[in-house]
């Protein structure tokens, strides 16, 4: 009888055996069985992207759908020379939950770029490749020397010295009367997105020419070119892209007259505003302007970029009077600009990057008018600067890291903009900083934390930005006026929080966590990198209680957290999910309750599974 049992028992075992074999070797196959769900690379950019303008003032824009049925598509815009926005909710966003969609009121006869990405549960797509068209107007064609052109300019080509780059073409082939070209630049080495500058919105002039004195050294720029008339912008433009040669130590002062470059058996004259602009006009088309562009002629820019006629006060800009009595313009024994100050004066337009071509500035103060558009970066050869004031303006895009170059700057105030991105770490070279003024902006990202290596600084504004993790205590010692409106805890301060909802007084081991006068580093449990920032924290098997408190994910320099066999109850806060740097999450051991946010699964070493809990959002 027990033989013939344990048979049945062995044929059972094998019978179960054999079903699970089978099965298992079904399984590939039913991913290609209607009604599987694929595998779905959801990071892969919208395709096909098609936009048109029929209606005056709107662009009627369709893409190709993908795969994997996103919950909705960012649909985001701007004029061209402008940047994308960066925010969600500022003007030039759109959620469609289809894909097409049309896009009203905008600015007519203007060009614009569009792109789109898709937005799925918890994650969203590359962006697309832009595409460009001019949006249609409600203004009749005319006729005659006026008309519209139609046309890109032709045979549009470069030639790049270190610091110039000279553009020529030929005029487009058109009924309409060219009254001057729009100038458009991308540093593709600064700038991989895509984004252009406006350094010229019309020349002014027929002139097929143009000199880029702007320019860095060994740097790789995209130019467009595009024609004008009185009516509006030529509805094609032209592109090329150029390299500038490697800097060598021959350079040519930009305070030597323009007319000096010609031989003279005979005294000049001396330059005057007039004289000069001509001047430049010829060796411009000529191929001959020097690598930067005289003092006179880059105020003279500036003037007009910056609706001079417009101005409150502008005594004597444009005159053939010494710069010095410009108003607003102070000048050396030498007749160089030493300061500009433009403050308050009703400045609107852009800020050209031609300034750049004052060396020997020291003062840039523009504080308090309506200046937008981006902050050109070559603003980073003003190398005398000390004192960059930019605040209360509509500038817009990143902060240049080229200006981490003005390594003499000691005031920074770039507050009151709209500013986007980062904080460049480029900046952290500026170590003779006294004040920087950020807020009130849009600025993202993690906290600068180099700020607290500068010796020299003494006033530090910062409210108004969405920066994440947590402020270095050293800062605390420096006059913060808005550190309450900055919402960012000291790392000390997160710890503190932690200690407490934790049990601390309890634990079994918290040297120097109530001592106020130990570094980080000294806690037990915690290291520090050479800055003190925590980066990892092993508090395990030390008889932790509660629950683990959200402000813990302003640690975001941690890099390994281990809090395993401890009692500690609750759930999980999403917040962790803002340590992007952790590659260790030990929690096992614990009774937490609620669900795992499914982003720390991307941790490398987790023991995430033995809590026994779902993952969610």
């Amino acid at each position: 009888m027990l033989k013939r049992n344990q048979v049945k028992l062995a044929l059972t075992i094998l019978g179960a055996w054999l079903i699970l074999a089978a099965a298992m070797a079904v399984l590939p196959q039913l991913s290609s069985l209607p009604g599987s769900e694929p595998v779905h690379d959801y990071s892969r950019p919208i395709e096909g992207l098609r936009v048109r303008s029929i209606q005056p003032g709107e662009l009627e824009i369709t893409w190709d759908a993908p795969a994997g049925a996103p919950l909705d598509y960012r649909l985001s815009w701007a004029r061209v020379g402008q940047n994308f926005p960066a925010q969600h909710d500022q003007t030039g966003n759109a959620f469609p939950t289809t894909s097409s969609h049309v896009i009203t009121g905008l600015d007519q006869g203007e060009r614009y770029q569009v792109r789109v990405r898709a937005r799925y549960d918890g994650s969203e797509s590359d962006w697309s490749s832009p595409v460009e068209l001019m949006v249609a107007s409600s203004s009749t064609e005319p006729t005659g020397p006026a008309a519209a052109l139609s046309g890109p300019p032709l045979d549009l080509k470069a030639e790049s010295s270190p610091n110039s780059v000279t553009l020529s073409w030929s005029a487009p082939q058109s009924t309409g009367r060219v009254s001057g070209y729009q100038i458009l630049r991308r540093d593709q080495d600064a700038d991989p997105e895509g984004q252009f500058q406006v350094l010229e919105d019309s020349t002014g002039t027929s002139a097929t020419s143009y000199v880029d004195n702007t320019v860095l050294p060994d740097r790789r720029y995209t130019y467009r070119v595009s024609a004008r008339n009185e009516n509006a912008r030529g509805s094609e433009y032209a592109d090329v892209e150029a390299t500038t040669q490697a800097a060598t130590t021959a350079s040519v002062s930009a305070t030597t007259p323009v007319s000096s470059l010609a031989a003279a058996s005979t005294p000049s004259p001396a330059p005057t505003a007039t004289t000069a602009r001509q001047d430049s006009q010829s060796l411009s088309q000529s191929g001959l302007m020097p690598a930067l562009v005289s003092e006179r002629d880059a105020l003279i820019a500036l003037y007009h970029a910056t609706g001079g006629a417009n101005w409150a006060q502008d005594g004597n800009w444009l005159t053939d009077e010494p710069l010095g009595s410009w108003r607003g313009v102070t000048t050396d024994r030498n007749g160089s600009v030493i300061e500009l100050d433009l403050n308050r004066n009703l400045l609107s337009g852009y800020i050209p990057a031609g300034l750049g071509s004052l060396p020997h500035l020291k003062i840039l103060r523009m504080s308090g008018n309506n200046l937008e558009g981006p902050i050109p970066a070559a603003l980073s050869n003003l190398s005398a600067l000390t004192n960059l004031e930019l605040d209360n303006n509509n500038l817009f895009g990143s902060i240049p890291a080229e200006l981490g170059k003005l390594l003499n700057l000691t005031w920074l105030d770039l507050s009151g903009n709209d500013l986007s991105g980062p904080v460049p770490t480029e900046l952290s070279q500026l170590t003779r900083l006294s004040v920087v003024a950020l807020s009130g902006n849009g600025l993202t990202g993690a906290f600068p934390w180099w700020l607290s290596e500068l010796d020299d600084l003494l006033i530090l504004h910062l409210a108004g930005n969405e920066f994440t993790g947590c402020m270095p205590a050293d800062l605390l010692t420096i006059l913060i006026e808005d550190l309450s409106d900055t919402r960012l805890p000291t790392c000390r301060e997160a710890l503190t929080t932690f200690y407490f909802a934790t049990g601390g007084p309890q634990w079994q081991r918290s040297t120097n966590w109530r001592d106020p006068d130990s570094p980080l580093a000294q806690w037990f449990g915690v290291t520090t990198d050479d800055v003190g920032r925590v980066t990892a924290i092993d508090l395990s098997a030390n008889r932790l209680t509660g629950t683990l408190p959200p402000r813990l994910g302003a640690l975001i320099h941690l890099q390994a957290l281990d809090l395993s066999d401890n009692k500690l109850v609750g759930p999980i806060p999403p917040d962790l999910t803002d340590l992007t740097n952790l590659s260790t999450l030990y929690l096992g051991g614990n009774r937490l309750t609620g669900c795992v946010p499914a982003k720390l699964r991307e941790i490398e070493n987790n023991d995430l599974a033995t809590l026994g809990l779902d993952f969610c959002r």
